[in-house]
């Protein structure tokens, strides 16, 4: 005689951290930092609060969670647009462009999270010091097309200072464009950075770039 299998099923450990932050993700873009607590988060993911806290130590554990998750799931977005693309710098920077202004990057929900992680920056140590790892991730892909194209193009540029412009180009934008839609739409941001990257291209973008210093001036004996 066969065995019946089992009515309910344990879920493995990582299947439900992750659910339970997916609801934190949720609660803290529809109620922001205060109005997430541990029983809203089980209401949300349909558990009970003891099961919050058998996964997490705490709120503060689950909202740094939450920080890491996010910035891999805006990671592995760019990722894809970027495997797309041809592997040379300035097509793999021109769809990381593309990428930061798509739909799912301009979703509502995003923003609402994100600022709250942002918020936290400047006072959380914890939260400060993921912050500092999803944005040099970030920086240092943007670097690294950045170098490739001033490479080919003989630009004398620093590509550290070049790449932390672009990156506050794209956040301002980002930001501004999810706070009022109607002030530009996602083609104008889009275009907004391209045009930044031809001027790069051109040569003129000179910020942290090696200027050769004038000669002395000599003076004339007799």
């Amino acid at each position: 005689m066969a065995e019946k299998e089992p009515k309910f099923t344990r879920d493995l450990p990582e299947s439900r951290r992750r659910q339970l932050i997916e609801a934190t993700a949720r609660s803290l873009a529809r109620h922001g930092l205060d109005g997430t607590t541990v029983r809203v988060v089980a209401a949300e993911a349909g558990v009970s609060p003891g099961l919050v806290r058998h996964h997490f130590a705490g709120m503060h554990d689950l909202i740094a969670e939450t920080y890491r998750w996010t910035g891999k799931e805006v990671e592995k977005g760019l990722r894809a647009a970027l495997a797309a693309a041809p592997d040379q710098p300035e097509a793999q920077l021109r769809a990381f462009v593309d990428a930061s202004f798509s739909t799912p990057m301009l979703n509502p929900d995003l923003l609402g999270v994100w600022l709250t992680f942002w918020s936290l920056t400047r006072t959380d140590p914890v939260i400060h010091e993921i912050h500092g790892k999803v944005y040099a991730d970030y920086r240092k892909r943007l670097q690294r097309y950045i170098s490739g194209i001033a490479e080919e193009k003989k630009l004398g540029l620093d590509p550290r200072i070049a790449a932390l412009a672009l990156t506050a180009l794209l956040d301002g934008l980002w930001l501004e464009h999810c706070l009022d839609p109607s002030t530009f739409t996602a083609s104008e941001a889009r275009q907004i950075a391209h045009d930044w990257v031809d001027n790069l291209k051109a040569g003129r973008f000179m910020a942290g770039a090696k200027r050769e210093e004038p000669a002395p001036a000599v003076a004339k004996v007799g």
